[in-house]
């Protein structure tokens, strides 16, 4: 394994330090055989430093910086002296135990934890007269069936409701409790749950979203950096707002910066509408609704067919299963785009020979994913990235994406590549 640093080229050895040197044009001569060190350059301040002498046993001690003469060898003659340069001192120094692979491509196996990002989640809950028995589900699964599989999953992940915890009418009130929500019905519970208190009637919840007021205060506890997942819960329609309208207002209005553009949105739009079944991303949208509901959503049908969201049956009068299925949809979302690593000690990574590694279960036979140009070249387990140029995160391929997200205890890291490997 070798590392090109400042053009001096280092052997690796487990466990040392790499040191690359400066120096003047003439360094001490370097002694032969056993462990000799390597000479290092000129004396510091222009003074004169003699390299080592040349053994035919045992290296000769290095010069080192100022006026110094290296230890004799066993039988060798006086090395020649170096001439004036730098201070000596080292231009690189970093640990560094290289793996056990074998491989002669040192910085293309060193690892990098692929890091997750953040995901912003936010509710919004219709609390119209209809609503009763639907919010009462929304209490009783929120905490357990979304909560659970959330924290367990290891995702960086807050939720914003955006309901009145003091409605007027008791049983329509949502009042999320701890684990995830405050003691104290409708407060924030920093740094998981944020309560945007606001009354949602049947067809105002995008409108009342796009608010100046109310959006300035869901925006307060959005990260931009997050990828965001919206859940409404309604048995209505959005009036007079659009689907394009919203979608317009968070890529391009006040919401600019949040959820990502046209050609890549940072947002998935998951729907608790009147339809009646439950319908995936490439399905159509649907006319027919479920018994109980008022009408079918069509709006909020748009916003999830165009972002891949799911829509589940409003009138199911047990959530357990909506919320399990949402839920692990955006733990899937997330674990299938993975942040780049900032420029390894090891070198300046070369992203062209860059490999995602998967481990299943954690502790399997590790399996190497290679990288594609982009996403219509992914026909199996592979990843591409955001920008080649300049990349931020990496986006697994479909297949890929499914075997990840499908095991709970995978373990992701990037096998980097360095240039000058």
């Amino acid at each position: 394994m070798r590392f090109v640093l400042h053009g001096v080229t280092s052997l690796s050895i487990a466990g040392f330090f790499f040191v690359a040197c400066g120096g003047g044009d003439e360094g001490g001569v370097a002694g032969t055989g056993g462990s000799g060190a390597v000479a290092s350059g000129g004396a510091s301040s222009g003074g004169s430093g003699t390299g080592g002498a040349s053994g035919s046993t045992s290296g000769g001690a290095s010069g080192s910086s100022g006026s110094s003469s290296g230890g004799a060898g066993n039988s060798g003659g006086g090395g020649a002296a170096g001439s004036a340069g730098d201070a000596g001192v080292p231009d690189v120094s970093f640990p560094y135990d290289p793996p056990d692979s074998g491989s002669e491509d040192a910085c293309a196996a060193v690892t990098a934890s692929a890091t997750m990002p953040p995901v912003d989640i936010i509710w919004i809950i219709d609390q119209s007269c209809s609503m009763g028995t639907e919010i009462a589900q929304v209490k009783a699964n929120v905490n357990g069936n979304f909560a659970t599989i959330i924290q367990n999953s290891g995702l960086d992940y807050r939720v914003i409701m955006f309901a009145n915890s003091a409605y007027p009418t008791v049983s329509r009130q949502v009042c999320v409790l701890p684990p995830l929500g405050a003691a104290t019905c409708g407060q924030n519970n920093p740094p998981k749950f944020y309560q945007v208190n606001r009354s949602i009637e049947s067809n105002d919840s995008l409108s009342l979203f796009m608010n100046t007021t109310y959006w300035n205060q869901i925006k307060a506890n959005l990260r931009p950096n997050a990828a965001k997942a919206f859940i409404e819960v309604t048995d209505d329609q959005s009036s007079p707002t659009t689907a394009a309208q919203f979608d317009a207002f968070l890529l391009t209005g006040a919401g600019a910066g949040y959820f990502g553009s046209a050609a890549k949105r940072n947002y998935v739009f998951h729907s608790i509408v009147g339809v009646n079944v439950p319908l995936g991303p490439t399905q159509p949208k649907t006319n027919t609704k479920c018994t109980s509901a008022v009408n079918t959503g069509p709006q909020y049908q748009d916003l999830s067919i165009l972002t891949g969201g799911l829509r589940h049956p409003v009138c199911d009068t047990n959530y357990s299963a909506v919320f399990n299925n949402i839920a692990s949809s955006i733990v899937k979302q997330v674990a299938c785009e993975l942040l780049t690593p900032a420029q390894s000690d090891a070198g300046v990574i070369d992203w062209s020979k860059v490999q995602v590694q998967y481990t299943p279960g954690g502790t399997g036979t590790p399996t190497t994913f290679p990288q594609v140009p982009n996403a219509g070249a992914c026909t199996g387990n592979g990843f591409y990235y955001d920008n080649p140029g300049n990349p931020t995160k990496v986006t697994l391929c479909p297949t890929a994406c499914t075997t990840v997200s499908g095991d709970g205890k995978a373990k992701v890291e990037l096998l980097l590549g360095c240039l000058g490997s």
